[in-house]
């Protein structure tokens, strides 16, 4: 429900010039942009409900029946596939009175509201409903209360959904990255079974924010992430148009990985360059989607706000198929999601520990380093968004007035 934005919100926006600047000049967001109930409800009609949002990988649904449910802020999911192999998102509320049809995941011929029986298919269409023919006929019945649906794309094996029906496609949006994963065949690869991480303590930017920025990889990672130390990070030319914010970062060594070792746990994926071979590309598609692409697999990760200084989110490794058949994938498995756990147990400490100090009196807005330039990237993803929305209000703020259509690129 869209509503004007409050003066906190106004008030915060205003001040948000600074962090739209070039690198050198730029500072970051505001605090409040992390710590405010009213910005974080800005935030859900602005952003959420307004852009693409990922909610998972096709291969966790590969059979007609097969399901699993998600819920973004206060709407719950069902993410299916149909009999003709279509994947589709809708509402898991049942239209009647509101019992939720599925929750979890697995496999079912359709979806049923326990309350009154009041029954779905796998497009959300409605095809029962108890005693209802007395009240009205079940062809106006089903038009009327079938699971609202929503706008479905399918990019590189990522499920992507849309509240707005009117939506533009988001992969046009999405050229950059596509090309980088066009070596990695990601459209092919596998997803093993995911982790959800919960009460994660700080504000979704956050984890965007540290996936991203390849400035403390050499120092709160010191030691795991030795092979890939940022000053090898190169950045990529970004304009306003873009759906996704990346860099790459340099390997010491060819074929270097998340390992005890330092060196890639499975066999490097056919048909990468040699200087895919010599980096990883980290990158996010705001606001829900982060990811990095490694040269023997993809680690990927589901950002699921819950308050303005508190997200779950879902974190999962992927394969190219001819990996997972290696007979002792199990055991090589088990050593990288070691790996990459050990790194994510020392971000969302250091997560929670800047959602902590966001809250303080003495908190500022500090100076991006070199090796932050993704940070001034991922602001003016978010500025355009604010501003489309405001306007759609009829409001505007004049601090958030374009930043710029393209940066120059950086090596």
């Amino acid at each position: 429900m869209t509503s004007k934005p409050t003066n906190e919100v106004l008030n915060i926006l205003k001040q948000l010039a600074p962090s739209l600047l070039e690198t050198k000049e730029a500072r970051s967001l505001p605090a409040e942009c992390y710590t405010s109930d009213e910005f974080y409800h800005f935030e859900k009609e602005a952003i959420f409900y307004r852009n693409w949002l990922c909610v998972g990988r096709q291969e966790q649904i590969p059979n007609a029946g097969d399901y699993f449910t998600i819920t973004i802020h206060d709407d719950p999911l069902i993410v299916t596939r149909n009999e003709a192999g279509q994947v589709y998102v809708f509402s898991a509320v049942c239209q009647h009175r509101g019992h939720l049809v599925a929750e979890g995941s697995g496999n079912c011929k359709h979806f049923r509201c326990p309350l009154h029986w009041w029954t779905y298919n796998h497009e959300g269409a409605l095809i029962q409903a108890p005693e209802m023919i007395r009240i009205e006929p079940f062809d106006i019945l089903r038009h009327d209360h079938s699971l609202p649906r929503l706008k479905t794309e399918i990019w590189n094996g990522f499920i992507f959904c849309h509240f707005d029906p009117n939506a533009e496609p988001l992969a046009p949006t999405l050229q950059k990255l596509d090309e980088e994963m066009n070596n990695y065949r990601v459209h092919e690869m596998l997803t093993m079974p995911m982790v959800n991480i919960e009460s994660c303590k700080w504000n979704w930017k956050i984890m965007i924010e540290s996936s991203l920025e390849p400035y403390h990889t050499s120092y709160l990672h010191n030691g795991p992430h030795d092979f890939a130390p940022g000053k090898l990070a190169g950045f990529i030319e970004f304009d306003e148009d873009d759906g996704q914010v990346m860099h790459p970062t340099g390997f010491l060594h060819e074929g270097a990985g998340f390992s005890s070792d330092q060196n890639a746990i499975f066999p490097i994926i056919q048909g990468l360059s040699l200087e895919q071979r010599k980096r990883m590309t980290i990158a996010a598609i705001p606001p829900m989607l982060t990811l990095g692409l490694l040269p023997d697999q993809m680690f990927w990760n589901i950002i699921l706000p819950q308050a303005a200084g508190e997200i779950e989110f879902r974190a999962g490794l992927c394969y190219p198929p001819d990996t997972l058949a290696l007979p002792d994938f199990e055991e090589r498995y088990q050593l990288a999601n070691d790996s990459v756990m050990e790194i994510n147990e020392q971000d969302l400490s250091a997560n929670a520990s800047i959602q902590r100090g966001m809250y303080a009196r003495l908190s500022s807005r500090g100076r991006y380093a070199e090796l932050e330039r993704t940070l001034p990237q991922l602001n003016k993803w978010l500025a355009k968004r604010y501003r489309s929305y405001l306007n759609e209000l009829g409001e505007s703020v004049e601090e958030l007035g374009h930043a710029g259509t393209t940066e120059k690129q950086l090596g």
